[in-house]
């Protein structure tokens, strides 16, 4: 989807942001909601359609955090459309694994510049498909795994996909930061490899998640189905446990 046809709903209690981002979107022709906080927010996703969702996460009468929690619950009843979030705060305290475990696509920090804000909005707009098709110039720290059959490794623990990327155990020492990666599925032909960045690690439960940016042209399609077939409603999950239990390998 394209910016102009798209409509993003800003959530922030300080009127002067929510002015500079409409303005920042209404000239990329976008259309623009906005609220002051988390609960004008709710009422706004539950009479109208939105595409993307820009909150702040320190708000009064709900913040960020809850705003989504209690969007999620109420998608879930009422079996409709999820729309894609990004977090925006002025704040470090924010824990990146539980946003991103939640379905945050996107987190940024301010101050932000027009460019950054609008690339952003303009990549959670775009299918998983188009977005990790692009050849990547990032480069990165190899992680090379090699894993079980993946209904083995899913079942065990060893490996939980999101919707956009996976939380694997590793106990090689990881950064955060951008990622070559190739883990070998047993059996499998081809491995499961592309970039991505290292977006949080924990090093006493040897863990690390990884949003993916591009997969390699072999496994392309096979990982995206693996991917479609195992993914929770993260965007990176928390932990492999929180993989769907259920599983089904890609054909």
């Amino acid at each position: 989807m394209e910016l102009k046809d798209a409509t993003v709903l800003v959530v922030d209690d300080e009127s002067m942001l929510r002015d500079i981002f409409r303005e920042w979107l209404e000239a990329e022709h976008c259309g623009v909601l906005t609220a002051g906080d988390g609960a004008a927010a709710l009422q706004i996703l539950r009479d109208q359609h939105v595409d993307v969702v820009v909150s702040d996460v320190r708000m009064p009468v709900m913040d960020g955090i809850l705003l989504l929690k209690n969007l999620r619950t109420y998608v879930r009843m009422q079996n409709i459309y999820l729309p894609k979030m990004i977090f925006v705060s002025g704040f470090t305290d924010l824990e990146p694994r539980e946003a991103y475990d939640l379905g945050v696509e996107v987190i940024m920090q301010k101050p932000i510049k027009y460019d950054e804000f609008v690339d952003a909005v303009r990549r959670t707009l775009r299918s998983r498909e188009e977005m990790w098709a692009e050849p990547s110039s990032l480069g990165g720290l190899p992680l090379h795994l090699a894993l079980p059959v993946a209904s083995a490794a899913i079942e065990q623990g060893r490996i939980a996909f999101g919707q956009g990327g996976f939380c694997v155990r590793c106990t090689a020492q990881n950064d955060e930061g951008p990622v070559r990666f190739d883990l070998e599925f047993e059996g499998e032909k081809v491995s499961f490899a592309g970039h991505g960045f290292i977006r949080w690690t924990d090093p006493e439960e040897g863990l690390v998640g990884v949003e993916i940016s591009d997969l390699d042209e072999p496994c392309r399609a096979w990982a995206i189905d693996l991917i479609t077939a195992n993914a929770g409603s993260s965007h990176i999950p928390r932990a492999p446990i929180s993989a769907v239990p259920n599983f089904r390998i890609a054909k």
